[in-house]
């Protein structure tokens, strides 16, 4: 049987090469992976539905965890203009 799946298996493989499929999904991870917003959408639907939460709180989790990426990306960015004032201020 192992022998059957192995084949099948390259056989699924070398037929999606073949299409372009992996390419396809490469650069839409690539994509996903580019914007904070949609890695933290797609990361916490995954996460919650691989966790066995209703699908209508995973998908409304999502979706409030992609904007609240958001805010938390400003929060970043205002830390690190206060750790660039303060490291400026410490090397004069």
């Amino acid at each position: 049987m192992s022998v059957v799946i192995a084949i099948a298996v390259m056989a699924g493989v070398t037929l999606a090469v073949h299409l372009g499929l992996p390419q396809a999904i490469a650069g839409i991870v690539n994509k996903i992976c580019g914007c904070h917003k949609c890695l933290s959408f797609w990361s916490t639907l995954i996460v919650l539905t691989y966790a066995g939460v209703h699908p209508a709180v995973t998908a409304l989790l999502s979706i409030c965890m992609a904007y609240a990426s958001e805010w938390f990306a400003i929060v970043l960015v205002l830390l690190n203009k206060l750790y660039e004032r303060l490291w400026r201020k410490v090397r004069k």
